[in-house]
């Protein structure tokens, strides 16, 4: 699966409103997702996620169960969000899981995951093998079998 436990999820901005709302600037990868009801982790504390929201275009909003306030949130402004290796089942897209839960890690034995990047709307993951090369990150080229993320069709790196 994977060697670490902390994933970044995204960061906190400035408190919304009075009721204990933030904007969360978070992974594009997690944006068709809810995530209410989520445990994430702060400044090593984890917190529950009590509501999920987008506001405006491209912006999202999060609160916190039991912080209702602006003075109970606002120390949270710049955090950074984390989420564990745990939930991966809970955010698999198009029969995938979010491709930063695998870097660092090695894919059959043969390939090294360095990165992923976003290309409009497709993601890229950078592997290395013999050479570093680049491959688009969909089920044509993967497949996330058994808590294990796979390439299939090596013949087209061969």
């Amino acid at each position: 699966m994977t060697n670490q436990d902390l994933f970044l999820l995204g960061q906190l901005g400035k408190p919304h409103a009075l009721n204990g709302y933030l904007y969360l600037n978070h992974e594009i990868f997690f944006r068709e997702f809810d995530l209410t009801g989520l445990n994430v982790s702060i400044k090593d504390s984890k917190y529950e996620i009590e509501n999920f929201k987008t506001h405006l275009k491209n912006r999202y909003l999060v609160k916190f169960k039991n912080l209702d306030s602006i003075s109970s949130i606002e120390i949270f402004r710049g955090e950074k969000v984390y989420i564990t290796s745990q939930q991966i089942s809970n955010f698999i897209s198009s029969n995938l899981p979010w491709p930063g839960f695998f870097i660092g890690t090695n894919l059959n034995e043969q390939y090294y995951i360095k990165n992923f990047f976003y290309a409009g709307e497709l993601i890229y993951l950078t592997l290395v093998s013999k050479k570093e090369f680049t491959i688009p990150y969909n089920d044509s080229f993967f497949k996330y079998q058994n808590d294990i993320l796979h390439i299939i069709n090596l013949d087209l790196f061969q």
